[in-house]
């Protein structure tokens, strides 16, 4: 009869050696610029697609090109403008400037002091312009305003503007001897209605 013989528990315990992962191919430098180059091309359609939906839809963005509304806008800022809704007194509003303002772009932000039918004129003994005789409070206006003298019955159709900055002097002083300093409404391009860069709010 054959003898079993016990089992060897003295035999080396084989090692299995896991099998390391292979090294992942590095892209090329082609490859990795042309990824970079359709991600910058995305987001430059998608910039593109929203400033088109922005001036269809709510307006255009207009440049800061000077400090003639300083304080409430300051040169260098983007501005949302919108073209709809009345124009009223106090509104911040972007305007096919006349030549006579000297504007660079042609275009100018100014503010709506008067309507039609309104008389405004400059000024009371405090030297605030009255609207309909009575003194206008404004509080974002920087400098004086008496610098030149007038009274205007504002025509229809028209309005009276002048810069917050009365230092300036782009608006409607400079050419009282035009339609008695009014523009057009279909001067006005829009209502100011936010700064979009540096993202802030529209002051005053």
């Amino acid at each position: 009869m054959t003898a079993v013989r016990p089992h060897d528990d003295t035999q080396p315990i084989p090692i299995v050696r896991g099998r390391h992962a292979a090294p992942k191919p590095q892209r090329s430098r082609g490859r990795r610029a042309l990824v970079v180059a359709r991600e910058v091309g995305i987001v430059a359609v998608i910039v593109v697609a929203l400033a088109v939906l922005v001036r269809l839809g709510l307006g255009q963005v207009a440049y800061v090109g000077d400090d003639a509304m300083m304080p409430t806008l300051s040169p260098g800022e983007r501005v949302l403008v919108s073209p709809w809704g009345a124009v009223e007194s106090g509104d911040v509003v972007l305007v096919r400037s006349p030549d006579a303002w000297n504007g660079s772009d042609g275009q100018a932000f100014v503010r709506v002091i008067a309507e039609e039918g309104q008389r405004v004129a400059c000024c009371d003994g405090a030297g605030n312009i009255t609207v309909d005789g009575d003194p206008l409070q404004e509080p974002y206006r920087a400098g004086a305003t008496d610098q030149v003298e007038f009274e205007v019955v504002v025509p229809a159709g028209r309005i009276f503007v002048l810069a917050d900055e009365r230092t300036a002097a782009r608006d409607s002083r400079v050419v009282l001897d035009v339609e008695q300093g009014t523009l057009s409404l279909d001067q006005v391009r829009g209502r100011a209605v936010a700064v979009l860069w540096p993202p802030r709010g529209l002051s005053g």
